[in-house]
């Protein structure tokens, strides 16, 4: 039986975090959790400076979870390829707080979407992302240990 390379391992790292991120959203979401927070935060909108209207376009469940899927893989491929917990973390805040801006800035223009399920999925397997711990330099099966001369 071969050995695992590093990049099986990342891979399986990869699918490991986001479909516990995604997994997240599907149970809160059978739950009729993420469907009040969508109502609330509508609700909210509805004052100023937003004054989002009742029947305001919104995206579908399915384009929404579309959308978590996608945003949630493409940040944990992130993480896992970048070196240094301050740097993982740093990228994840960013990421985190872009994506909350969407709802604001989106509810100015008179359209409603719900980021709350994005910012769940993404954060957790990011979290994940980043308190996974990392394997040494001198673990990996590729790399020959050093030879003395």
């Amino acid at each position: 039986m071969p050995s695992k390379t590093h990049q099986d391992i990342l891979l399986m790292r990869w699918a490991l975090f986001s479909v516990a991120g995604i997994i997240l959203i599907v149970v809160l979401y059978s739950l009729g959790v993420t469907p009040a927070w969508a109502q609330a935060l509508k609700g909210a909108m509805a004052s100023a400076p937003f004054l989002l209207a009742a029947d305001a376009p919104a995206l579908s469940p399915g384009m929404g979870f579309l959308l978590c899927i996608a945003l949630t893989l493409a940040l944990v491929y992130d993480l896992i390829l970048i070196r240094g917990i301050l740097r993982k973390t740093a990228v994840l805040a960013a990421f985190l707080l872009l994506l909350a801006c969407f709802t604001p800035v989106l509810g100015l223009w008179g359209i409603f979407f719900n980021a709350v399920p994005c910012l769940l999925s993404a954060g957790s397997a990011g979290a994940l992302a980043i308190l996974w711990p990392q394997p040494s330099p001198g673990q990996h099966h590729s790399e020959h240990p050093p030879t003395h001369e």
